[in-house]
């Protein structure tokens, strides 16, 4: 019985091209999910502003005054965080299969 071995390094590669896309899907869902709870926290903290406010008797105007702030802020981050999600996924159709499939 006679044995073949692989080209040198190639079998290097496909660990490594595993290896790199669970990292990068593994980054994703990290970004993915830190984007949403970075999100959440900016609306409760808004919630929170807003009850405080208006518990001491300020107006709805005071209410409202950090709004729009917070509110950017949380759709800057949550937005960041699809985008890199986007840019991951495009990377991967650009570098193609490199499996041999």
């Amino acid at each position: 019985m006679t044995f073949t071995t692989p080209p040198r390094g190639s079998t290097m590669y496909l660990a490594a091209d595993s290896q790199l896309d669970s990292m990068f899907d593994r980054t994703e869902t990290l970004l993915t999910n830190a984007g949403t709870m970075v999100a959440v926290i900016a609306l409760l903290i808004l919630g929170i502003r807003m009850l405080m406010s208006m518990k001491r008797g300020d107006g709805m105007r005071e209410a409202f005054q950090g709004f729009g702030m917070i509110a950017l802020a949380a759709l800057i981050i949550g937005g960041a965080s699809g985008l890199a999600g986007v840019l991951i996924e495009i990377g991967g159709e650009i570098g193609g299969d490199t499996n041999g499939g």
